[in-house]
């Protein structure tokens, strides 16, 4: 799976009085070329191996992860076939 850049986009790690924050900026008409169909930019921030030439510190990617709209099923969490309950018998060992 091949990661698509988003141009446009930096993000600078920097340490205040209360922790870590980061510096976000976004050229939005580049942003807007990436929205899916409901307006929204889903993307993933990661940090750069190291900083930039302007001090950035993560990049951020595309995230285009889509469900698969199958619900997922969980073992034990559907009834046995035909309705029957399992008995200790029923058991294979």
């Amino acid at each position: 799976m091949s990661k698509t850049y988003i141009d446009g986009s930096s993000c600078k790690a920097i340490n205040g009085q209360f922790g870590e924050f980061f510096n976000m900026s976004f050229n939005i008409e580049k942003l807007a070329a990436h929205a899916n169909e409901k307006g929204y930019v889903n993307m993933t921030m990661s940090k750069r191996k190291e900083p930039g030439q302007y001090g950035d510190t993560h990049y951020f990617t595309l995230n285009d992860w889509k469900p698969d709209g199958e619900k997922a099923s969980t073992p034990g969490s559907s009834a046995p076939a035909g309705g029957d309950d399992i008995s200790v018998e029923d058991l294979p060992f």
